[in-house]
């Protein structure tokens, strides 16, 4: 019997699949490109947001947000058949391309997404293909860093748990060696200050000096410009006439949603953290960085 799937919206998966009998799916690039191709177009109609992947011979990973809740089955549907059909009729085949269905697991935190994108990128180091994971082309570790990536990925909440490029950098090189292979899952997490974490005692330590740091600064409440949650809440009652009981309901009539977004945008550029934000709106980290990203504060002369 097949596994029950996860409907909740926003919802973080792992997500894993290998060829048939451990085959060759991805020999050459242009395969490859095909393959992030169909990511491209398929899983934005479904409401999917693309985190993190790794794209291996035999094999890929991806670390993705359901949105809406229980698109996930048609997504993958349409993006392993689609390959799949292509892939046969290119070598003349018939029959399975992908073995065993699809391999969905749930991250459960906001902070897990930080170790299972480690995991993902470090994939091509643990099989000896390169030596460090920015060598590899065909993996999102490039978006991260700051570079050129062959397809676009949201990197916004995992570097923001993080605490920025930097300190992903950090944590990305100190797994290349902690993490063994894990087959489907991820790595079992220890929680380090509400951070689960995986791997070597060095990565631990590495991991937990940046989450103290950080919990440090958020005692000492620094923020940049000095605002005030309740300066903040003013500022934004003023420009939009929305109170902050409005914006922490579930309303979304458009002046309502105009005022959420600013909020989010002008506490983030005051130095909140997104999980500081979405605990005073009342929604998710990701929410609170995605209503952040989506508004210009410069066209509301804010």
């Amino acid at each position: 019997m097949r596994p029950r799937r996860i409907v909740a919206p926003e919802t973080f998966f792992h997500v894993t699949a290998r060829g048939n009998n451990r085959q060759a799916i991805f020999r050459t690039d242009d395969e490859k490109q095909d393959f992030l191709g169909r990511i491209q177009t398929i899983f934005p109609s479904h409401q999917i947001r693309l985190m993190a992947y790794e794209i291996m011979t035999n094999h890929f990973h991806l670390l993705l947000e359901d949105v809406k809740g229980g698109a996930l089955p048609r997504a993958m549907e349409r993006l392993e058949g689609g390959y799949a059909r292509n892939w046969n009729r290119r070598y003349g085949r018939c029959g399975h391309v992908f073995g065993e269905r699809y391999h969905a697991e749930v991250v459960q935190t906001d902070e897990h997404l930080v170790v299972g994108s480690c995991y993902i990128h470090n994939n091509c180091v643990r099989a000896c293909m390169v030596r460090h994971a920015a060598q590899y082309r065909w993996s999102s570790v490039h978006a991260y860093l700051g570079r050129k990536s062959d397809l676009e990925v949201s990197t916004g909440l995992i570097l923001d748990i993080c605490g920025g490029r930097k300190s992903y950098a950090r944590l990305l090189r100190d797994t290349e060696a902690t993490h063994e292979e894990h087959g489907k899952s991820l790595p079992d997490a220890e929680q380090v200050r509400g951070l689960y974490v995986s791997g070597s005692e060095q990565f631990r330590e590495s991991t937990r000096s940046i989450v103290e740091r950080r919990s440090e600064r958020r005692k000492r409440a620094v923020r940049p410009a000095g605002m005030l949650v309740e300066d903040i809440w003013k500022l934004v009652r003023a420009k939009t006439n929305v109170s902050p009981q409005e914006i922490k309901s579930r309303r979304r009539h458009r002046r309502i949603s105009l005022a959420r977004r600013m909020f989010c945008a002008l506490a983030r550029r005051e130095g909140m953290r997104a999980v500081e934000i979405a605990d005073v709106i009342h929604r998710t980290t990701s929410a609170a960085v995605r209503l952040a990203d989506s508004i210009d504060l410069c066209d509301h002369h804010v």
